[in-house]
């Protein structure tokens, strides 16, 4: 992966996780901030409610005894129900319609909810609601015989609500008249819930306490002041989803924001930090494409140390490469010092033996001289033309250029070679094969090749390596069979290189000759002098390549060439006369 794609990858992973970690953070420190908000207010609202509730008990319970002690209005009632004899039923009704009208104003002004003025057999003579009047109630009876004090809580009614409730008793004659006021409590929670933002609202008895869930958030809250009152509190969660929706979109935009500036230094720096190395790497291939040359490392110091640490292996691979040429250079004229010497002493010995014969012959003026001397200088000859056979073929092994490289088009060569070789379109047959009877079948050629780039190499010495292959090829199969064939396969290779694959349907290589079969002057031919194989490998050693042998699984030799696309790796200069050519005659 390019370092850019990299530093864009790690920092847009370290934006999100980042915005990521920091927005879950955020959002569980709000959740827990405004869930704290809802019960700071419910605890609020309960002492708001505490601090009213006990206020209106205190209000209560001093508002209706006065009442019940001295007020002309109850006293007057309370003669009238004893003319009566305790029997409401029995009172005079104009005095009846008077004191129940007077209850409703009692009430407004003491701002109660209810005001009843009751007997003491429970009969209603009064109410600030005009359809209680007259009717009975054993509760209120009941409740004007017990002493006053404290409110209490009366629990709300059917449809009804529950209120602080309080009374007062006048007795005398054994006549019992009684007022019992109350209160709501629903006002009073309206109230303090709206200061607060809090659903205030009355338990009611037999009913399952609510609990929290997603919709709001419920408590019930208890007054020891009023036995008996317990006030459900709720607080809905509406308003933490809307912040928390707002907090997410806050979020994601500020993420987005993070990211776009995290990848935008990453292209920054990726920029900053890829252009010296990318530069570095090209000066890197040029080097290894073509005269070592000292590199400079730009935009950092660990890159300039690369730079100086590549600079210090090149130094030193181009003294260790000119140490190398150096002991091949002396290796190779050991080598062709001894190959040289074997080649020329196997036709120097039948000279020797001509000249010795003839000189025999001469000096017994041997009648037999003149028929052998034809003969012996025809040997001699033969054998000086030998010699200098080897002579020119070792020239011309030594004195192989150096390659003139450019980019050539390798598919191109390939079928130049292959066209020259092929046979004629007629297909008419030719003689030279002795693998079978009458004449041979015409040699066919073949070339298979799949794209490639142009190769920097020696066209000319690329020729001659494809023509020696094809050649002996061509050469071994006619041998043995009757169709001899041959055919060259070019396709690429990774690593930027191609393949050159030349195989034919001949015997093959002999297993003995295989660990030799590159060596100058080893050869199976009787007429070879075993040097083409020794050239082929030397100008594919000098185009930085590699060729190898190996035998067909159907019969038959394949070679393998592999070249590099950019040509010779580190070439410095190019390979010069590295072995001992034989001296001409001197000039006069």
């Amino acid at each position: 992966m390019p370092l850019a794609a990299r530093l864009l990858l790690a920092f847009g992973l370290v934006a999100i996780i980042a915005t990521a970690f920091v927005g879950v953070t955020l959002r569980e420190a709000s959740r827990e901030i405004i869930e704290s908000g809802f019960a700071d207010r419910i605890d609020a609202a309960h002492a708001g409610v505490r601090q009213q509730l006990a206020w209106e008990a205190d209000a209560l319970r001093d508002l209706l005894p006065p009442l019940c002690r001295h007020d002309t209005f109850v006293d007057k009632a309370h003669v009238e129900l004893e003319r009566a004899k305790g029997d409401p039923d029995a009172m005079d009704p104009g005095s009846r319609i008077a004191i129940g009208r007077q209850v409703p104003s009692q009430a407004k002004a003491l701002r109660l909810d209810e005001l009843s003025l009751v007997a003491g057999n429970g009969a209603v003579l009064g109410a600030e609601d005009a359809a209680r009047i007259g009717a009975r109630d054993r509760r209120l009876a009941e409740l004007i015989k017990a002493p006053g004090g404290a409110p209490r809580l009366r629990p709300a009614k059917a449809g009804g609500e529950p209120s602080l409730e309080v009374h007062c008793a006048l007795t005398g004659h054994g006549v019992t008249l009684g007022l019992v006021g109350a209160r709501r409590i629903g006002p009073v929670l309206a109230r303090i819930g709206e200061a607060y933002d809090v659903r205030l609202t009355a338990a009611r008895e037999g009913q399952p306490a609510p609990r929290s869930g997603e919709a709001e958030v419920v408590r019930v809250l208890h007054f020891p002041e009023i036995p008996g009152l317990d006030v459900v509190a709720s607080v809905s969660r509406a308003p933490l989803r809307q912040a928390l929706g707002r907090l997410d979109r806050s979020i994601a935009l500020t993420g987005a924001t993070v990211l776009a500036i995290a990848l935008a230094i990453a292209v920054v720096l990726a920029r900053s930090l890829s252009r010296p190395l990318v530069a570095l790497a090209r000066e890197t291939r040029e080097v290894m494409s073509g005269a070592p040359r000292r590199v400079e490392g730009r935009g950092g110091r660990e890159i300039a140390d690369l730079a100086a640490a590549f600079n210090a292996t090149i130094d030193e691979l181009a003294a260790m490469r000119k140490r190398l040429a150096a002991t091949e250079r002396i290796a190779a004229r050991r080598e062709v010092a001894r190959q040289i010497a074997h080649e020329i002493k196997n036709p120097l010995a039948p000279i020797r033996a001509a000249v010795e014969t003839l000189r025999r012959l001469r000096q017994r003026d041997d009648p037999a001289f003149d028929d052998y001397f034809e003969e012996a200088t025809s040997t001699v000859l033969d054998e000086v033309h030998r010699i200098a056979n080897i002579v020119t073929e070792f020239t011309r092994f030594a004195r192989l250029p150096p390659p003139n490289l450019e980019p050539v088009d390798l598919v191109a060569i390939a079928r130049g070679v292959v066209t020259l070789h092929a046979a004629p379109a007629s297909g008419e047959p030719t003689s030279g094969g002795t693998g079978g009877t009458g004449g041979a079948a015409a040699p066919r050629v073949e070339l298979v090749a799949d794209p490639i780039p142009r190769v920097s190499a020696d066209r000319d010495q690329i020729i001659q390596v494809l023509t020696n292959l094809v050649q002996n090829g061509l050469d071994a199969a006619a041998a043995v069979r009757r169709d001899p064939r041959v055919s060259v396969t070019i396709g690429p290779l990774p690593s930027d290189r191609v393949r050159i694959v030349v195989r034919d349907n001949g015997p093959g290589v002999a297993e003995e000759m295989v660990p030799r079969l590159f060596e100058p002057y080893a050869t199976s031919k009787d007429k070879g002098t075993g040097l083409g194989l020794a050239i082929a490998q030397r100008i594919v050693f000098e185009h930085g390549g590699e060729i190898s042998y190996r035998k067909a699984q159907k019969g038959g030799a394949v070679f393998e060439i592999w070249l590099p696309v950019a040509g010779p790796p580190l070439l410095e200069k190019p390979i010069g006369d590295t072995t001992v050519r034989p001296r001409g005659p001197e000039a006069p």
